[in-house]
């Protein structure tokens, strides 16, 4: 008679198996991972190319204005400067010390409760040298450098964004 050996089969042990969802499991958890770190950058670089166009777009508005259209603000003695801070809507004009709200498409809203609101912008323009008038009021020089800002900030983040451009009173 034969004595009969076992022979024995290919597969996984059990020990095998585990091993190998735990692999599994750590490369599903990097790649979502590594999807929810792309989403939040493309999120980001999306509020940044927003913000930047609404800051454009508010300072080709100050552009076609130009400098003899924009606002003056109060007489600063000590730095004789002046300075005009608010914000451009278009049913008011110039409002000073006034905020505009933007939804995240770039169009303006009511305010910053309204439906959609995204964005708060605000302008200052400062100008340099003026003459003095009296008490806090001036008037523009024929070469009065106009420097203005706009900052752009998220209402929904920390996020925050200016741009400036200069106009010269009286042109180049």
């Amino acid at each position: 008679m034969r004595s009969k050996r076992r022979t024995q089969c290919g597969g996984f042990s059990i020990i095998e198996a585990i091993i190998a969802s735990i692999i599994l499991a750590v490369a599903i958890g990097a790649m979502f991972s590594s999807w929810t770190t792309t989403y939040n950058s493309s999120n980001v670089t999306m509020q940044v190319t927003e913000a930047e166009e609404i800051d454009r777009a508010v300072l080709e508005i100050a552009k076609a204005y130009g400098p003899a259209n924009l606002p003056t603000g109060t007489y600063s003695s000590s730095t004789q400067t002046g300075t005009w801070s608010g914000a451009y809507i278009p049913a008011t004009g110039w409002t000073s010390g006034s905020t505009a709200y933007y939804s995240l498409n770039g169009t303006q809203v009511a305010s910053s409760s309204a439906a959609g609101a995204y964005f708060s912008v605000t302008m200052t323009i400062t100008d340099s040298p003026v003459l003095a008038g009296s008490g806090t009021t001036y008037s523009l020089e024929g070469a009065t450098l106009r420097s203005i800002v706009v900052t752009c900030n998220s209402l929904t983040t920390s996020f925050s964004l200016s741009m400036a451009t200069n106009l010269i009173q009286g042109g180049m």
